[in-house]
């Protein structure tokens, strides 16, 4: 029996490396780390926080150099997050199969990576040199000022903690040329007998969720995702879940991060609006007074949605505009980038590209002459910013250039009179703005910049929690194991344990009907799940699809036939309502099979059944590509349906008979028949 088997070697739970074995086929999903391993608060899978000690966090070549690469046979990435480690694993392991992700991902993707390799050249730049000072005033101790952040990944000097850099710019350049682009939905073969597809995560331009299609048998890997629709990503798709057999969750939200006990009941949508909002509602109130905002977040994401609503804002109430000004090595090429990939974006945002119009606002504000872009306070100093109202964007990794404007500000607050804030030559009030979901490493930022009043955080969590998890999993119809981290586990099980016995369905989910296995992992220790590959053969259909029909008020009689396995095609038999024969695969005729019991009988049967012989293959076809299904006239009569994971033949002559090239292609293409035969029905 085949099975799989998944160990996840990040000790962080937001980051994955997840490395997988499917019968003979080893992959990995994602290669995320930490850009800032070596300092940082992120949360570790134990549920503590690894602080700024160099000791405490894992040395990513201890981690890497324990999986054997050269059996490796292929890497899968969701999103630009997950791919810090991507580089050394290509340039300097053994590892020599190709990597997939999506066109975004990999453009937002190498952006990270350069950026954190140039904070770090710059953090090891600023530490010898404050070390030689040291040394010249011969105090024979370090000074205060001359701690900096270590990111460890970019290649050139070496830590301050002695640990030398990972890789190279070159190093990130050669991995990007490894990489193979993909589209959502895109099916790909990366060894034989295995195909791999993406459906939308929601959770950022080009975000995806992967799904392995082994021996008919898919699974999901359920990546950084989001249901936050207010967003600028393309939405979540429900997909993944609903066409998987095994699903593995990779990580979730931390609860901590859910503030306020009365949001827990909202839906994250309203949630993530309301404050982006509210820290929009902050910068609005600044710049009203002529004075200056710090936004302190990537050039990307969350950051995109600010900027563009303060920007819509400043507009509306028809204020001064402000300067925008964004600090970072590679702001400008990732503002690009959200204008450039249309297709990737939500459906507000794809519906301005037809009118036309640019997807976000930092077009417009570049022409105007309101959009500044530098790479470091360095070149700030060089430039002619207009005075006045200034809204600066800062990447958090850029703690230099924030202590900078922070100090600054406060002095020009200070000193600045009524008559400098009218002319635009000073500014009596500044505010800071922190997004960040992480919030133990926001807590020490916070506590190192020594901010007062002026800060406001409000952190903006995108992430699935473990309650959107418990929600998600009621489509799962099809799951027969659900994998997930072992906090979020720790949550669910109490739960499933107690209510549900040896099924282990959570109890919010035992009403539903649902029947899949419980499953948690965690660092370094395997778990192996079997894959039941012959669990629908053979299955009877008339049950699966008269039970929703019943439930919204439908008539049973729309489709009635049985589904068995034979020659290694599915065969679904469909019934002419005006008929009470079957055209069997012979062309001999077959008792049809018998209407339930319970089955409501009377005026209006004959209406509520579909006539077969009133389609023809074109209306078919075009019916099946109206609701996004590839569908195409053959030459005969009949229609060639192609889903992920393969593709079917509608035969049309005498009775209507389906030809499924395997057991997962079936659900797809019963599925859509039985939404067309509805949409269709008079």
């Amino acid at each position: 029996m085949a099975s799989i088997s998944v160990i996840s070697f990040s000790p962080y739970e937001r980051y994955h490396l997840l490395l997988c074995e499917l019968d003979d086929t080893m992959f990995v999903v994602d290669c995320g780390w930490p850009t800032d391993p070596y300092s940082s608060t992120h949360t570790a899978e134990n549920g503590k926080s690894n602080t700024t000690s160099g000791d405490t966090t894992p040395d990513p070549r201890s981690v890497v150099s324990t999986i054997n690469w050269a059996r490796v046979d292929f890497i899968l990435v969701s999103n630009h997050e997950q791919m810090t480690l991507l580089p050394y694993i290509t340039e300097y392991t053994e590892f020599s199969g190709p990597v997939y992700a999506t066109e975004p991902a990999k453009v937002y993707g190498r952006c990270v990576l350069e950026a954190g390799a140039e904070f770090a050249e710059r953090a090891s730049t600023a530490h010898a040199n404050s070390r030689q000072y040291e040394q010249l005033l011969a105090t024979g101790s370090s000074s205060g000022g001359g701690h900096s952040r270590q990111s460890g990944f970019g290649k050139g000097s070496s830590s301050s903690n002695g640990r030398t850099p990972l890789y190279s710019q070159q190093d990130i350049a050669a991995a990007m040329e490894k990489v193979t682009d993909v589209r959502h939905n895109e099916m790909v073969s990366p060894v034989p007998f295995v195909q791999a597809y993406t459906r939308s995560s929601g959770y950022c331009i080009g975000g995806a969720n992967w799904t392995i299609e082994y021996k008919g048998h898919r699974t999901a890997f359920v990546s950084t995702s989001s249901f936050a629709a207010c967003l600028h990503p393309q939405a979540w798709d429900g997909r993944v879940l609903s066409e998987a057999n095994v699903i593995v969750f990779c990580d979730a939200s931390d609860a901590s991060s859910e503030s306020d006990a009365s949001e827990v009941s909202v839906p994250q949508n309203i949630q993530v609006s309301q404050r982006i909002n509210q820290l929009c509602s902050t910068a609005m109130a600044t710049l009203r007074q002529r004075g200056r905002v710090l936004l302190i977040g990537e050039p990307y994401g969350v950051t995109q949605d600010i900027l563009q609503l303060v920007a819509e804002n400043v507009t509306s109430l028809n204020l001064p505009v402000p300067q925008f000004i964004v600090v970072s090595p590679v702001g400008e090429r990732t503002l690009q980038y959200g204008n450039i990939m249309g297709e990737w974006l939500c459906e507000a945002k794809q519906s301005l590209l037809y009118l036309p119009e640019y997807p976000f606002a930092d077009k417009d504000l570049r022409q105007k002459g309101h959009l500044h872009f530098v790479r470091s306070l360095t070149d700030l100093a060089t430039m002619k910013v207009p005075q006045g109202a200034w809204f600066v964007v800062a990447s958090p990794q850029d703690v230099p250039a924030i202590e900078h404007f922070i100090q600054l500000w406060k002095r020009d607050a200070s000193n600045s009179s009524g008559a400098d804030v009218a002319t635009g030559s000073g500014a009596a009030r500044f505010s800071v703005l922190m997004h960040s979901d992480d919030i133990a490493w926001a807590q020490a930022l916070v506590r190192r910049l020594s901010v007062g009043s002026e800060l406001a955080y409000v952190p903006v969590s995108c992430r699935l929690t473990f309650r959107n998890i418990e929600q998600s999993l009621a489509s799962a119809e099809r799951a027969q194991q659900v994998l997930v981290p072992s906090d979020v586990f720790a949550r669910l099980a109490p739960a499933g344990e107690a209510a549900a016995g040896s099924s282990g369905v959570p109890r919010s989910l035992a009403a539903s009907g649902l029947e899949f296995k419980l499953f948690e992992y965690s660092y370094l220790q395997a778990t192996t799940v079997n894959l039941d590959t012959d669990r629908h053969l053979p299955l009877s259909i008339q049950k699966e699809m008269t039970h929703q029909m019943r439930a919204s008020g439908k008539q049973h009689a729309v489709v009635e036939g049985t589904l068995s396995f034979a020659a290694g095609k599915i065969r679904l038999g469909l019934e002419d309502a005006g008929s009470r024969e079957q055209t069997s695969e012979t062309g001999t005729a077959a008792p049809s099979t018998a209407a339930p019991a319970n089955s409501k009988s009377g005026p209006g049967i004959g209406a509520a059944k579909m006539g077969l012989a009133l389609w023809t293959p074109e209306r078919l076809a075009s019916e099946l590509n109206d609701i996004g299904v590839n569908a195409a006239v053959l030459d005969g009569a009949g229609v060639r349906i192609v889903v992920p994971g393969g593709s079917a033949t509608v035969h049309m002559r005498g009775g209507w008979a389906v030809d499924c090239t395997s057991t997962g292609t079936q659900w797809t293409v019963v599925a859509s028949l039985r939404q067309v035969l509805k949409l269709a029905h008079p």
